[in-house]
């Protein structure tokens, strides 16, 4: 046949080769030493992987959703929106809380400290005055007639009329600092005595006159530890701000010298 190639040793059997070329169906041992070398160098043919066969998984059709209203599905939710108090942090109505009753305890010893102490400054205030003006030199010289002593010591009270030496005289008055030793046994006795002023109901003579400076700075000394009292026994001392402690403090000590002014604007 025309334009047909024959081959040599039958139909099936492959082409000839030339001389010193390599068959590619020829194994490695029967190929030349130099084929050979070369197939040791080429890098090794990764082997096959296994690869699983895919599963089919039929997913059903999801139900129907209900419908959901727009609000609830917008962003932020209700409990982050602004304005709004989460449901489980809500803080619970407050209520009155009851007094306790240590609170009454205090308080009612604080009113009890304040009124007793305020009672003995006023005590204290009005024994400073008068000799605190006799020691300064204000009032009046003259002479005292005791008329009547009954007592001794602390408990003694004697009355008498005084004569100032300007001519004043106050009748039945009180005289402080009478010795009954050195008075006549049923007679009446002149002494020497001082008065703040007509309008005082009490002179003093003797011994009280020597000790007039100890008169008023001991009343005074225990006026100011009156209002040391009212501070702790309201509590003021122990305030926790300071300004607040340092006010209602000077307020406590400053009580007693507003009496003790008073007195000596009364007694003067």
């Amino acid at each position: 046949m025309t334009g047909s190639t024959e081959f040599d040793g039958g139909a099936g059997s492959p082409p000839a080769r030339p001389e010193g070329e390599s068959s590619p169906w020829a194994s490695h041992w029967s190929r030349p030493e130099s084929d050979t070398e070369s197939a040791l160098v080429e890098p090794a043919e990764s082997p096959a992987v296994a690869v699983p066969a895919q599963s089919v998984v039929t997913v059903p059709a999801p139900a129907p959703l209900r419908a959901v209203p727009v609000e609830a599905e917008a962003w932020p939710t209700r409990e982050m929106m602004a304005g709004r108090t989460v449901r489980g942090h809500r803080p619970s109505a407050s209520r009155p809380a009851k007094p306790e009753q240590g609170v009454r305890t205090a308080s009612a010893v604080g009113l009890a400290g304040l009124v007793l102490f305020a009672l003995l400054a006023a005590f204290f205030a009005w024994v400073t005055a008068e000799p605190l003006w006799l020691a300064v030199g204000h009032g009046h010289d003259g002479k005292a007639t005791a008329i009547q002593c009954v007592g001794s010591g602390v408990s003694q009270r004697c009355v008498g009329d005084f004569t100032a030496d300007s001519g004043l005289v106050v009748e039945r008055v009180a005289l402080l600092g009478v010795d009954q030793s050195t008075l006549p046994q049923g007679g009446q006795s002149q002494l020497l005595a001082r008065m703040v002023g007509s309008h005082s109901d009490q002179a003093y003579v003797g011994d009280a006159l020597r000790g007039l400076h100890l008169r008023w700075v001991v009343s005074f000394s225990l006026a100011l530890l009156c209002g040391l009292g009212i501070a702790l026994s309201t509590g003021a001392i122990r305030f926790s701000d300071r300004k607040a402690r340092r006010a209602a403090v000077a307020t406590s000590l400053a009580a007693p010298l507003l009496l003790i002014i008073g007195f000596l604007a009364a007694s003067y």
